[in-house]
């Protein structure tokens, strides 16, 4: 007997369970009951599907309408979404003390932080992110709301707050016993809602600005609790000739976040771009995954990352917006983006050889955008320890899918479909073209959170008091740069060892760590 949980369409449904490889459900009966895949049928099963569930009737999707496993987005800062598609004059740490800090910091205005949270997770369901890894802020307040906001507009979601106790901003760091209280009292917050969608995450920012002391105990608490972890690690080279600086007894980022015992086989390492074959390796060991950021690889990164090179060591590679570093939420982008920056790696080793014969070892690197969807949905479930709950259409699977339609045109889509395209080709056209406008329904745990431009669980009214109040809420006062000097982690992007120049001695005596004992000369690596 059918419920109203249960339902079921008819239709055509892509996915990838295999990189490489796009695989075709055509013309097949897919029922979902209790929010999971109950069944898969052939077509011509559909009245006897229908009378096992008891079903009233089985929607028939439209010529040029498939489905499509929902997007998995990997690295997101949340906070960051204010300032998106602005600030890319400047490199990796100078862009945080400009930019990032004083956005995040403005997030204590509650109000604020509510409805910039709400536009946040809309525009990311919008877009096709049914999952998302966030980053939240420093300060515990502002990240319950965001878990508030991903609760009730229906987004499934890993969320962490942010910890940093060291070389940072006077009005944007916290004490060490501090930052590890808040953080557990995150994660019991967020395990309270006993939500299955949402789950906690412990997130040390990256090694700068975290002390050994603290990064120590958010592994312990990750551990006391089962959580996600998440950083970054080995993405630019300021970002690791700092480390090198402040921790030379390592011989790389991932011999530090090791030897603090942040790597586990729930830990989501971002960029990446930096490793070591070595490196890599050891991540694979341990079942720690990389998101690959293509786009703010290319605007704050200094390398490529080679994901089937990855792959092939057998490394965990999903895919990330990385907003703000990445200047778009659409996790579209990010897989063209990680196309072109295959091919950018084939383009270098071409111009290397100073030849212009292009060899199979220069080709081993490209991806198509069969692996770009496969990093954006497979890859994102392996990366987050969901590969049994998500990314494809199987039975037992959660439902989390997007409705994509094909149908429109002229200047109401973003391209344009000619007599005699088959569905493939309409698909790849979709995944190289398309955008927000041609997703027409979002389900997460089969549940439909957004039709056309309506958000079906959202009852708050953007989640303000009255419209007028939203320019001002998104333009809430961002604080002042610090006149009070602090450790500036800016490196120049024209040296190679710029982090010689850098200071890492102590911040402020107000909530900053006591200077660290000088290090070992020993190098180890793991």
């Amino acid at each position: 007997m059918a419920t109203e949980n249960t339902f079921a369409f008819r239709g055509t449904y892509y996915h990838t369970p295999t990189y490489g490889r796009l695989d075709v459900l055509r013309d097949v009966v897919l029922v979902v009951q209790e929010g999971k895949i109950a069944r898969i049928a052939n077509g011509h099963e559909e009245a006897e599907v229908q009378v096992e569930f008891g079903l009233p009737e089985i929607r028939q999707l439209e010529a040029g309408q498939y489905f499509v496993p929902g997007f998995i987005d990997t690295h997101v800062h949340a906070p960051q979404y204010q300032f998106t598609g602005t600030g890319t004059d400047v490199p990796l740490m100078e862009w945080l003390r400009k930019y990032t800090f004083p956005a995040e910091c403005s997030f204590q205005d509650l109000e604020a932080a509510r409805h910039r949270y709400s536009l946040l997770v809309k525009r990311f369901l919008a877009n096709g992110t049914t999952t998302a890894m966030y980053y939240g802020s420093l300060h515990l307040q502002p990240n319950l709301v965001l878990v508030d906001s991903i609760e009730r507009l229906g987004q499934r979601a890993v969320v962490g707050k942010v910890n940093m106790d060291r070389h940072s901003p006077d009005d944007y760091i916290e004490n060490t016993a501090d930052g590890l209280r808040d953080a557990e009292e995150f994660v019991t917050y967020t395990l309270g809602k006993k939500c299955s969608r949402i789950q906690p995450c412990i997130t040390p920012r990256f090694i700068p600005t975290c002390t050994p002391e603290l990064m120590k105990g958010l592994a312990e608490i990750a551990q006391k609790y089962g959580c996600h972890i998440q950083s970054h690690i080995s993405e630019c080279c300021g970002e690791v000739n700092c480390v090198r600086e402040m921790h030379p007894e390592y011989a790389s980022d991932a011999a530090v976040f090791e030897e603090m015992g942040l790597l586990t086989k729930r830990t989501v390492m971002a960029h990446g771009t930096l490793l070591s074959d070595d490196d890599i390796r050891h991540l694979a060991r341990r079942g720690t995954a990389v998101s690959h950021c293509p786009l703010s690889n290319f605007f704050l990164g200094d390398a490529f990352f080679k994901v089937n090179h990855a792959v092939s060591l057998g490394l965990k590679v999903g895919l990330g917006t990385d907003v703000a570093g990445g200047i778009s939420p659409s996790m579209l982008s990010a897989q063209r983006m990680a196309v072109v920056n295959s091919r950018c790696i084939r383009a270098h080793k071409l111009a290397v050889s100073g030849g212009t014969t292009v060899t199979p070892e220069m080709e081993k690197d490209v991806i198509t955008f069969k692996e770009a969807l496969w990093l954006a949905t497979v890859g994102g479930a392996q990366a987050l320890d969901l590969a049994d709950v998500v990314g494809t259409f199987e039975v037992g699977k959660d439902f989390d899918a997007l409705l994509v339609d094909t149908n429109l045109s002229g200047t109401s889509g973003p391209f344009d479909v000619f007599e005699g395209e088959d569905d493939d080709q309409r698909f790849e056209k979709f995944i190289n073209l398309g955008d927000d406008r041609n997703l027409i329904e979002v389900y997460v745990q089969g549940v439909c959170v957004k039709r056309g431009d309506e958000f079906l669980l959202d009852g708050s009214n953007g989640c303000v008091k009255a419209a007028e109040d939203s320019d001002r809420l998104m333009s809430a006062p961002t604080p002042v740069e610090p006149e009070a000097a602090y450790v500036d982690l800016a490196h120049r992007a024209d040296s190679s060892d710029e982090a010689a120049s850098l200071d890492v001695g102590t911040a402020d005596e107000e909530g900053a760590p006591a200077p660290e004992s000088e290090p070992p000369t020993k190098r180890s690596r793991f």
